[in-house]
C-alpha cells in the first residue's frame, strides 16, 4: 500500500484518451493517498505541465494527435528529470524498449490488474525517494557536515553519508549508533535529524552517563508539582521537550536496568507518565542512541535488556575508527588547523610533511577527538606556524609496526618454503614497507620498525637491501 503524507503527496498526472480509464486510475491513485490529476488529451497535458510541476507522470502508449512517446519527449524538455510511467496496450518487447530508450521509468501493460498498477507506481516513487536523497546527500549534507566537522571523502565514510539519507527519510524508526569514543556519533545522530521530515523540530542530546539516577526519570518524563521534595512546579521531560523532533540518547549503555524498563515502555507505547501524574501522556519523538560498548555482549552478561537491545537496534550504523579511515586524515587536519586559525587571529599554521606523515602513521585511539586535541597541542608548541613532527609530541605506539605486520605476513602453504627463507621474506617485506612509508628515510624507517639506525643498516646490508 501506498501511504503519503498529506502534506508532501506525490503528484501524479494521468494521460487517457478514455476519459473512463482515466477517472478510474485517478481513482485508484487517490484513495493511496496520492495527489492526482487527470487528461484526456495530451496537448491539454503538456501545456498543464508547463504551468505546474509534477514528480510522476503516466500516460498512455497510444492517443490521438500525439502518442505517448511523443509526449514523453516533450514532457522532458521542459523537466529534465520527470519519471513516466507507459501504458500500453501493445505488449511487445519492441514497444517497451522503445519507451525506455527514450526515458521511460517503466511501463504497464494493458489489462493490468490494481495490484500490478500500484507496484510499478510504488517503484516510481522509491525511485523518486532515491534520487531526491542523492541530491540531498549532495548540496545540503556535504556543507552541514563540513560545518560539523563530519568530514571525510574515504570510501567509509562515503558508505556512512549514503546510509544516513536512508536512514534520516524513514523518521519513525530508531537507530543505533556504534562506534569507538571520539568517532563523532553525535555529528551523526544531528545530521540524520537535519536531513530528516523532523529538521525543523528539537534536537535534543543527553548523556545517560552524566545523569545521576535519583533523578533520571523525573529527567526523562517530567514531573509533576508537589511529586516528591524540591519539586516546586510541573516540569517538561525530555520526551515532552523533544516533541516532533528527535531525541538522542547517548552513552545509552549506562542507562540503569530500572530505567531501561521505563524506556522500554515509553517507546513501545508512545506516551510518557510524569512523576506524580496519573495519566500517560502521548509522545511523537524520533529515537537515536550511541555507544562505544559492545550492547550484545551486555546484553549476554545480564547488564543490558535484551528487549530494549532490540527495540533499540532496528537499524544500526556503524561509525569507523579513525585508523580505518586515514585518507581521510589530511582533510580532518586542514579542517582542525583553519578552526584554529580562527581563533589565533588567523594565524596561516602549516603543516610539515614529516609531521603529516607522523599523523598518518598514528593508530588514533581517541579517534577524530585526539587528532583535534594533538593539532591544538602542537598549535600552542610550535615555533612558528610551521607544524612539525616533533611539535605533534604523539605517544610511543607499536601499532606501526603491527600493521605493518599484518599488510606484509605472506600466506605459507605447509612445506612450501623452509622456515629461514620465510623469515627472510618477511623481514625484507617489512624493511622494504617500512622504507617506502618513510619515502626512504632510515633514521624514520628504523623507528617505525623499533630498531636501532645501526641494526637497520645491519639488515640491510644482509639482505642485500643496503
Amino acid at each position: 500500500m501506498i501511504r503519503n503524507d498529506p502534506e508532501a503527496a506525490t503528484k501524479i498526472l494521468v494521460v487517457d484518451d478514455e476519459p473512463v480509464q482515466a477517472g478510474i486510475l485517478g481513482e485508484i491513485l487517490e484513495h493511496e493517498g496520492l495527489d492526482v490529476t487527470t487528461r484526456t488529451q495530451p496537448q491539454e497535458a503538456l501545456a498543464l505541465a508547463q504551468r505546474q510541476s509534477f514528480d510522476l507522470v503516466i500516460c498512455d502508449l497510444k492517443m490521438p494527435g500525439m502518442d505517448g512517446v511523443e509526449l514523453l519527449q516533450q514532457l522532458r524538455k521542459i523537466h529534465p528529470d520527470l519519471t513516466v510511467i507507459i501504458m500500453t496496450a501493445y505488449g511487445t518487447i519492441e514497444t517497451a524498449v522503445n519507451a525506455m530508450r527514450h526515458g521511460a521509468f517503466d511501463y504497464v501493460t494493458k489489462p493490468f490488474s490494481k495490484e500490478e498498477l500500484l507496484i510499478t507506481v510504488q517503484r516510481a516513487i522509491k525511485h523518486l525517494e532515491l534520487r531526491r536523497e542523492n541530491v540531498y546527500l549532495k548540496e545540503e549534507l556535504g556543507l552541514r557536515a563540513a560545518a560539523s566537522t563530519l568530514i571525510g571523502r574515504s570510501e567509509a565514510m562515503q558508505k556512512i553519508y549514503k546510509m544516513m539519507a536512508k536512514i534520516a527519510q524513514d523518521d519513525k524508526a530508531t537507530v543505533l549508533i556504534q562506534g569507538e569514543t571520539g568517532t563523532g556519533k553525535e555529528l551523526v545522530a544531528r545530521l540524520i535529524h537535519q536531513m530528516s521530515p523532523r529538521r525543523e523540530a528539537p534536537f535534543i542530546a543527553v548523556n545517560c552517563a552524566a545523569i545521576p539516577d535519583s533523578i533520571m526519570e523525573s529527567e526523562f518524563f517530567g514531573h509533576k508539582k508537589g511529586s516528591f521534595t524540591g519539586a516546586f512546579s510541573d516540569k517538561d521531560g525530555l520526551f515532552q521537550i523533544a516533541s516532533g523532533g528527535t531525541l538522542f540518547l547517548d552513552e545509552i549503555a549506562e542507562l540503569p536496568l530500572h530505567m531501561q524498563v521505563k524506556l522500554l515502555r515509553a517507546i513501545q507505547e508512545k506516551a510518557v507518565r510524569p512523576v506524580g501524574a496519573q495519566q500517560e501522556i502521548p509522545t511523537d519523538v524520533r529515537i537515536l542512541s550511541a555507544t562505544h560498548k559492545n550492547l550484545g555482549q551486555l546484553v549476554e552478561s545480564g547488564q543490558f535488556r535484551q528487549d530494549l537491545y532490540y527495540r533499540l537496534n532496528v537499524i544500526q550504523l556503524q561509525v569507523p575508527g579513525l585508523r580505518e579511515r586515514r585518507d581521510d586524515i589530511p582533510l580532518l587536519t586542514e579542517h582542525f588547523l583553519k578552526q584554529l586559525a580562527r581563533r589565533d587571529s588567523h594565524a596561516q599554521y602549516r603543516i610539515a610533511d614529516d609531521a603529516l606523515q607522523a599523523l598518518s602513521r598514528y593508530p588514533f585511539p581517541g579517534n577524530v577527538r585526539e587528532l583535534e586535541n594533538i593539532l591544538e597541542r602542537a598549535t600552542t608548541l610550535c615555533e612558528g606556524l610551521l607544524i612539525t613532527a616533533t611539535d605533534l609530541q604523539l605517544p610511543e605506539t607499536e601499532t606501526g609496526i603491527n600493521d605493518l605486520a599484518a599488510e606484509i605476513m605472506p600466506e605459507l602453504e605447509p612445506g612450501a618454503l623452509p622456515l629461514d627463507t620465510y623469515m627472510d621474506t618477511i623481514e625484507k617485506e617489512a624493511l622494504l614497507k617500512a622504507l617506502e612509508q618513510t619515502r626512504y628515510n632510515k633514521t624514520a624507517a628504523a623507528r617505525l620498525l623499533g630498531l636501532s639506525f645501526r641494526a637497520l643498516r645491519y639488515r640491510l646490508k644482509k639482505l642485500g637491501l643496503e
